[in-house]
């Protein structure tokens, strides 16, 4: 890649980033897809547009996204977590996967409240209720504000109606 065909990735780049930041999503799109064009490499320009087309329930292409991005950045916590959670909201078989890539995000960092939080909600889907309590109540050791996991836990703690 040339300096222009990199600087103009970047300035597209950030543009996406401010307008993502400012909640305005179709311009962030816009800007981080003319960013992919000029750099298809370029993780953080993946990352994003995987954060977004996630958010917006396009599970399969911000799957395709992130795997390319942790194709450029294998060391990404958040990355390989993001992927967890993607195949995890697929459910079924890509549970196992979601898994996969949780072992591997322990391994970059074992201290993500994230990974226990995802890893007690694939359990709780499974009816291993007493695993997933555990799994949540360690999520909320390593970060008592992870609202994720309290959520989730006051829900597995209340008695059946």
């Amino acid at each position: 890649m040339n300096n222009e065909h990199y600087r103009m990735a970047q300035i597209h780049r950030d543009r996406g980033k401010r307008h993502y930041a400012a909640n305005e999503i179709k311009e962030a799109v816009a800007e981080l897809t003319e960013a992919y064009k000029f750099d298809p490499r370029d993780p953080e320009i993946l990352s994003l547009l995987a954060e977004i087309y996630g958010a917006a329930g396009f599970i399969d292409p911000a799957a395709d996204l992130i795997q390319k991005s942790l194709r450029e950045n294998f060391s990404d916590v958040r990355g390989w977590i993001m992927l967890a959670n993607l195949y995890a909201q697929k459910g079924g078989a890509y549970q196992e996967l979601a898994l996969e890539q949780l072992n591997q995000a322990e391994n970059l960092d074992p201290k993500q409240s994230m990974i226990p939080y995802l890893r007690g909600n694939i359990c709780a889907r499974r009816g291993q209720i007493e695993e997933a309590k555990n799994y949540l109540r360690k999520a909320l050791e390593l970060d008592p504000k992870n609202m994720y996991a309290k959520r989730d836990l006051d829900i597995l703690n209340k008695p059946p109606e």
